[in-house]
């Protein structure tokens, strides 16, 4: 069966869909710093330690957890990016909106949009998360032990980083393209849009 043309009806709730799916991402971001602040009070010390003790394994491992997390959010994000796309080209391809067209158009140039101002605000809080151990230390004149815990935390502050900045400026599992190609294939199926 071929593509239908959407009705008024049918325009609405995808335009009303796209919305939800922009506002949700916003949300996320949000959310995002507020689990930063947080987790980040969390670990500053109550008391202050001894000058030259060890920061514990305890930061590290907070550390290691707001990365992760913040790794989730970002994929939940970057996955709610990919519902969005199969809307905005569902109306693409169904002609069924000139700024849907126009703007898969602009995109393609270099701007500083949504997604890239929300990576940077992620890579900025990965940053942080990942040095916040150091600047604890720094601040408290404290050993940066078990050495473990500070690699591991490098380490994977280092995989967050790369992740976030290759979903969000460089193209990686970008899903706009495998979109697009899906409503094509639809819509050549039995023909042209009904």
């Amino acid at each position: 069966m071929s593509l239908k043309s959407p009705c008024a009806e049918d325009l609405r709730k995808v335009h009303a869909e796209i919305t939800q799916i922009v506002n949700q991402r916003f949300l996320i971001t949000t959310f995002a710093i507020t689990v930063f602040g947080l987790i980040v009070a969390w670990l500053i010390p109550k008391n202050t330690p001894p000058v030259g003790s060890d920061l514990g394994l305890f930061t590290f491992a907070g550390s290691i957890l707001l990365i992760l997390l913040l790794l989730g959010l970002y994929w939940y994000s970057h996955s709610l990016k990919g519902m969005l796309r199969i809307f905005t080209s569902y109306l693409l391809v169904t002609e069924a909106s000139a700024w849907e067209y126009d703007w898969e158009r602009y995109r393609r140039t270099k701007y500083f949009g949504f997604t890239k101002a929300q990576t940077s605000i992620f890579l900025l809080l990965g940053i942080l998360a990942t040095s916040f151990p150091c600047f604890l230390a720094g601040v408290y004149s404290l050993n940066l032990r078990p050495q473990i815990g500070l690699w591991v935390d490098i380490g994977v502050g280092i995989i967050y980083f790369v992740l976030v900045l290759g979903m969000g400026f460089l193209g990686f599992l970008n899903p706009e393209p495998k979109a697009k190609e899906k409503w094509e294939k639809l819509r050549k199926e039995e023909g042209a849009i009904e």
